[in-house]
């Protein structure tokens, strides 16, 4: 096929590039996100003077033409503290507990799926204010957010005016005179970054990636985007490999309904603090919950 200006893919094309997303990362996209999918492909298309049959061989032959597309595929919406009544709970009830039991020892906490990296600074200036030390993975499919994660800075936009709110006295002192975000090494120092794909967490190649003995998983409004048996493979691979016992996992609450007892593993129970929602990692020595033998 012939490339000129204003080449547009056919759906079955695009529907094809789609399935490739998807067998790459598990994302099925929503109508909504495919046509910024779609823009991308076209503007590579046109810009290399590819047909669509040309980009597929190279996105076949070179790993970073595939990392392009992936990265240009996923959807990067977050901010600071959201889903504020989840960090209330870390505030109000998991920090302390820790502080009596585990005083000594930083407390270990993977945000996956972090985008931009909002929750795990959010994280992390909440546990400076409760006095907790804290070590956190930050972890994303798309390489770029990790860089920007990783630089500390965030636009004025990642304060929202309602869900946050409470919590926004925390990041305003690091407001610079842009009305940007800058965090400085204190507080970036308590974050690591990696690639992890979530679509593949269970094969043996991906196991030595993953962080282990975690107290409190993130994984947050990512479910959405999964179908049943990934999602159930996830919930499988981070109950037996990564959450310690009495270990704590954090979902969206949105997605809480879309998870029953079908998918989530036995090892894991619901639990219902007020209006807030999360998994509980069952010991195997205790069988109690975190706020007992955390």
């Amino acid at each position: 096929m012939e490339i000129s200006n204003g080449y547009s893919l056919s759906q079955e094309e695009l529907d094809s590039f789609i399935a490739l997303i998807t067998a790459q990362t598990g994302i099925i996209p929503r109508e909504s996100h495919k046509s910024g999918i779609k823009a991308f492909i076209q503007s590579t298309l046109q810009k290399n003077a590819y047909s669509a049959a040309d980009y597929k061989r190279q996105l076949a032959a070179n790993p970073s033409l595939l990392t392009e597309l992936i990265n240009a595929s996923t959807v990067n919406e977050t901010y600071f503290f959201r889903e504020e009544k989840q960090f209330a709970v870390l505030r109000d009830c998991i920090f302390p507990q820790w502080k009596i039991l585990n005083a000594a020892a930083p407390i270990k906490i993977w945000s996956a799926a972090c985008s931009y990296g909002e929750e795990a600074y959010s994280i992390s200036v909440l546990a400076k204010s409760c006095n907790v030390k804290v070590q956190i993975t930050a972890s994303d499919i798309n390489s770029e957010v990790l860089e920007h994660c990783k630089s500390g800075v965030f636009l004025n936009g990642s304060i929202r005016q309602v869900d946050g709110v409470a919590f926004k006295n925390l990041v305003l002192p690091y407001q610079r005179e842009d009305q940007k975000f800058e965090f400085p090494p204190e507080i970036k120092n308590t974050i690591t970054t990696r690639v992890i794909n979530l679509a593949h967490i269970d094969s043996p190649m991906a196991d030595h990636l993953l962080p282990k003995n975690q107290n409190i998983v993130f994984l947050r409004n990512v479910f959405i985007y999964f179908n049943p048996e990934l999602r159930a493979r996830i919930l499988r691979t981070i109950a037996d490999k990564c959450l310690s016992d009495n270990g704590i996992l954090f979902v969206s609450m949105s997605e809480i309904a879309q998870l029953d007892s079908v998918l989530v593993p036995p090892t894991l129970e619901k639990i219902m603090d007020g209006s807030v929602f999360y998994f509980h990692k069952k010991s195997p020595k205790t069988g109690v919950v975190h706020g007992k033998d955390f």
